[in-house]
């Protein structure tokens, strides 16, 4: 699929070529959730952050490459979670790449949902792990796998790593379920939180927090640069997973940071999130009222609460003339090729906290109108 060229992007615009021009478009594609990377408090903070520190630490981290920010953003982020230690890493595949790594030495089976992001799978196979896939969201099925695994390699031998919130459709991760599954004290949940973080839980803590699951055996990795708006990635655990990971991680050891500039700007998004509470709420009721909304045109959806909605209409045909007909009535609602969808191609669109409820009736009214939708209920 052609990449789309776009010449300004907010949270809700963007600028796209309609007709071979330039056209400001209202924008339901990308994580920008809560808006933050256009707040103007943390762009303040990566101003400041680049006088003080200058563009980059030119150095890894376990070499002269540290910096107070990142460490104080490490702090910061395992209270916020509720973890014991975080580290930082250069973005979300790389925290998954080198949790995995570390893992990897003392535990030799990963049983892996079928439908977790792609960086799972690719870093629990490079560390050596022996990878199972169990049935989309079936903690009934992890814990058969976990069992025989168990029985070959030991109860501690074993990872169950899935999504917390998934990313082509937004649905979410069993995971009271799943921590019943883990066979021994040593086994781990690894909850790659990715498009949960900054959505979910009490002032955006994530997927663990909306469902009240809390257990030493969980390690949370997570990106910055969705949710949060900022750049980089995290992992958050016991503090014994985390010590292993800068010390036997060769992807976070030989690598140099994420640039001291952008991790202020994030640790001013962490203040922002615990101050604006109804950030994550705001964007959770919209999400709501447009999947009320999109319903009502006759829109088939699963019932997640996420900002994330994905789903496909009669036909391939179909979907792309709504999705230019949509674009041509100055909104950007994207047909997409995306592994762990409803199909090959879906509708995949997303809100964030910043669209306004005139934007959901835009959306809403295009498709009622392109479906040629007979009635369409006021919400």
């Amino acid at each position: 699929m052609p990449r789309v060229p776009n010449s300004e992007l907010t949270a809700t615009n963007a600028i796209f070529p309609v007709n071979g021009l330039p056209r400001r478009v209202l924008n339901f594609a990308g994580c920008n959730y809560l808006g933050l990377a256009h707040e103007p408090r943390v762009h303040a903070a990566a101003i400041r952050g680049m006088g003080r520190y200058g563009l980059t630490t030119t150095a890894s981290r376990e070499t002269t490459g540290n910096t107070d920010a990142h460490t104080g953003l490490e702090r910061e982020l395992a209270e916020f979670l509720g973890m014991d230690s975080a580290i930082l890493t250069t973005e979300g595949y790389t925290a998954n790449m080198a949790l995995c790594e570390a893992l990897g030495q003392s535990h030799k089976v990963a049983l892996i949902d079928e439908k977790s992001h792609r960086s799972v799978g690719h870093a629990a196979e490079a560390s050596g792990m022996r990878v199972m896939r169990y049935r989309h969201r079936d903690a009934a099925h992890a814990a058969e796998l976990a069992r025989t695994a168990a029985r070959e390699v030991g109860a501690d031998g074993v990872v169950i790593l899935t999504d917390g919130v998934f990313t082509a459709d937004g649905v979410i991760a069993p995971l009271r379920e799943l921590v019943k599954a883990l066979p021994g004290a040593g086994s781990v949940l690894v909850v790659d939180d990715c498009h949960g973080f900054c959505v979910l839980g009490q002032s955006g803590r994530g997927t663990c927090d909306h469902l009240g699951v809390r257990d030493p055996r969980i390690v949370i990795t997570t990106t910055l640069g969705k949710g949060l708006g900022c750049y980089g990635g995290v992992i958050a655990g016991a503090k014994e997973v985390i010590d292993r990971v800068q010390q036997g991680a060769r992807i976070y050891r030989g690598t140099t940071p994420c640039p001291p500039p952008l991790i202020e700007a994030a640790r001013e998004a962490v203040r922002v999130l615990i101050e604006r509470p109804q950030l994550s709420k705001k964007l959770l009721e919209q999400a709501a009222y447009l999947r009320k909304g999109l319903t009502r045109c006759g829109v088939k959806l699963n019932d997640a609460p996420t900002p994330i909605l994905a789903f496909v209409l009669d036909s391939e045909t179909q979907m792309d003339e709504v999705s230019a007909g949509l674009l041509q009535r100055g909104v950007f609602a994207p047909v997409i090729e995306y592994p762990g969808g409803p199909a090959q191609r879906y509708f995949r669109i997303t809100l964030t906290a910043e669209h306004t409820r005139e934007h959901l009736d835009q959306l809403i009214e295009g498709f009622a109108t392109l479906l040629d939708a007979k009635t369409l209920v006021a919400a």
